[in-house]
């Protein structure tokens, strides 16, 4: 991926073995042994002051995320790898599916997506798999691919992957979804087979004109993975129960995720409902979670997963770094096969409790305070 481990004259070599160490499952002996990430500029343009012509001009974006990404490694001291990120907000595969998204036309706004398209369980069957080239956003997708490819010399990843179980929710709206798992169930399970393959198809086509290998990503949330191909962005998890999880998402994952080599589930918040569940996807390499100040409810999922699955922590950077991180660190004893990842946001801060803070911040003085404060943290368990 990196010739000679290094990208313009930065030695990436370190932090490629940090990742494999940790997606090992590896033990860890240091604390610079966890791979921490400072995350700044975010891909994602909400909270930032970043022009709208990131999402019509592929060489503005290319451009943008090339010249984050030299500053980051020249400012931050953390284990960011580059890559590039087509980032469309989270609705290309539903647009696929014709549901309307609107570009912003004002900076610091991502794209949005709006009313549901099927009304009913009948209108189901009348959906079909999208064509790349032609429908909802994908194309556009693809064009900043293609130049990404041609123009750049950063790996290039996939665009959002918001998980089949929140497309369908887009392409229904959230009721009816939650309604027909109990009244129309075969319905729901022809809808989910049917965004599961569109998921696929889309996900191998990205690749392809990616270059990247089915079994490995150059970026899921921002984390380069060499032991999972592919992500599921699921906080919609949060809002269906356990059994009806179990029959509509669970075997669809485990499918996916046995096409790419294994796969990263993310989800923000509380989920602990879900943890036998989600146990019981199939080639589940990493669990990716915003705790977003619910430090109980991550207890759960790190007594559940830890020294079994990797497990990602991955928040907006919170306002006062050293206490968030002392308050989530009292439920970690072994970070072996942890990460974490912020979003250093310039505008945006995260409280100790997980709402949104307005603030004015350099959010690469913020990357390292975040990075020294889990470093810190890390020092007391090793």
């Amino acid at each position: 991926m990196f010739e000679n481990g290094t990208w313009k004259n930065f030695d990436i070599s370190v932090r490629l073995e940090k990742h494999r160490r940790a997606f090992a499952l590896q033990p860890v002996i240091h604390a610079l042994d966890v791979p921490v990430i400072g995350y700044s500029p975010t891909y994602f343009l909400f909270g930032s002051g970043v022009s709208s012509s990131y999402f019509t001009d592929p060489e503005f974006m290319l451009q943008t995320q090339l010249n984050g990404a030299i500053e980051h490694l020249t400012r931050v001291d953390d284990d960011f790898i580059p890559y590039f990120m087509p980032w469309f907000g989270t609705g290309v595969l539903a647009s696929a599916f014709g549901c309307d998204v609107k570009l912003p036309d004002t900076p610091g706004n991502d794209p949005g997506v709006g009313a549901a398209v099927v009304k009913t369980p009948a209108d189901i069957a009348r959906l079909k798999i999208p064509d790349p080239e032609t429908d909802g956003l994908m194309p556009l997708v693809l064009r900043f691919i293609d130049h990404a490819v041609k123009k750049g010399d950063l790996p290039v990843g996939l665009t959002d992957m918001n998980s089949p179980l929140s497309t369908a929710a887009q392409i229904c709206g959230y009721d009816n979804l939650f309604i027909w798992m109990y009244e129309e169930p075969d319905a729901v399970h022809e809808l989910m087979e049917k965004v599961c393959e569109a998921f696929a198809m889309w996900t191998r086509v990205q690749k392809e004109h990616a270059g990247e290998a089915m079994e490995v990503s150059s970026g899921l949330q921002g984390v380069w993975s060499p032991d999972a191909g592919i992500w599921v962005s699921d906080d919609d998890l949060v809002s269906v129960g356990p059994k009806e999880y179990e029959q509509f998402v669970v075997p669809y994952y485990t499918k996916i995720f046995g096409e790419f080599g294994g796969g990263s589930l993310h989800y923000c918040g509380k989920g602990s409902h879900q943890l036998d569940a989600i146990s019981k996807i199939g080639d589940l390499k990493v669990v990716n979670n915003s705790p977003m100040g619910q430090f109980s409810e991550f207890s759960k999922l790190y007594s559940k997963f830890q020294g079994k699955t990797m497990i990602q922590v991955q928040d907006i950077a919170p306002a006062d770094p050293d206490a968030y991180y002392k308050r989530l660190f009292q439920e970690i004893d072994d970070p072996r096969g942890m990460l974490f990842i912020n979003w250093c946001i310039e505008n945006i801060a995260m409280s100790i409790t997980g709402g949104s803070v307005e603030i004015t911040r350099d959010p690469f003085v913020t990357a390292n305070h975040v990075v020294r404060a889990i470093r810190g943290e890390l020092e007391k368990k090793v």
